[in-house]
């Protein structure tokens, strides 16, 4: 497959295009958002829409990508999609685990004692932060890397229909011939979620406030709050992986810019 190498300012673009794209794609899509961001909504549903989060991304990707009618919310599951994706969500719980075992042994003695309704003394709870802060100088980059492979993996193995290791390849290969791209991207989406997560977190936030004394009520009115918000976000971050992969591995909607040069 041909990969093309952006310049910087694409990433940018990228999330620019993922708005406007988003504002103009009509309620059939938002529809199909909206029960994607129902069910990480939902008690335990959530649970389950975090575990298998990616084949959601991988069935916006296909909606935004053909607005046919023909995909919805769990077409990340059917027509090949699912052993496509499955390799690139192995590699995303593979690195959670490591996560977890690395910071198991510090954050162990804490749990033990909140178990016994203590508290960690002064010097334990210093001594636990600065180990957790090595593992997080090497554990970030890695995410940070794991999560540039998934938003290019993804695509390739829905839209481009590679195999699910043959995506992560080549996604891998993209990155790295890109990281300026995927750099600028980074920045603007987290600027983008920070802001939208502001937005949206105030209406919840007031609930909370108001209701706090009924908890059950106060879970089940916010529940159309949260399904707003996780909706909106998922759907930013699987626009910004269609236009990310269009860019790199196709003609995008501007044309090819200038200064792309063409990678095998």
């Amino acid at each position: 497959m041909t990969m093309r190498k952006v310049t910087a300012g694409r990433g940018a673009a990228w999330i620019n295009e993922s708005i406007s794209s988003l504002k103009n794609i009509g309620m059939p899509f938002w529809s199909q958002a909206l029960i994607i961001g129902f069910l990480g909504s939902v008690p335990y549903l959530s649970m389950l829409q975090g575990v298998l989060v990616l084949f959601f991304y991988g069935s916006l990707v296909l909606c935004l990508n053909n607005s046919n009618g023909k995909n919805n919310a769990f077409s990340g599951f059917k027509n090949g999609n699912f052993i496509r994706l499955l390799p690139i969500l192995i590699l995303n719980m593979v690195a959670a685990v490591i996560v977890i075992a690395a910071l198991w042994s510090e954050l162990k003695l804490a749990v033990e004692v909140s178990m016994q309704g203590q508290q960690l003394s002064n010097d334990q709870a210093v001594a636990m932060v600065l180990a957790i802060l090595k593992h997080i100088l090497w554990m970030i980059p890695m995410l940070i890397l794991l999560s540039w492979v998934s938003q290019l993996a993804v695509p390739l193995a829905t839209i481009g229909e590679q195999p699910g290791v043959a995506s992560l390849k080549i996604a891998t290969q993209a990155v790295f011939s890109n990281l300026p791209a995927m750099i600028v991207n980074l920045i603007c989406l987290f600027l983008a979620l920070v802001v939208i997560s502001i937005i949206c977190i105030i209406p919840i936030a007031l609930i909370s406030a108001t209701l706090a004394s009924n908890q059950m009520l106060m879970q089940i009115i916010i529940i159309p709050f949260t399904t707003v918000m996780t909706a909106i976000l998922i759907a930013l971050l699987s626009a910004n992986m269609l236009f990310a992969y269009r860019d790199i591995f196709g003609e995008t909607e501007a044309g090819i810019t200038k200064d792309s040069e063409f990678l095998m």
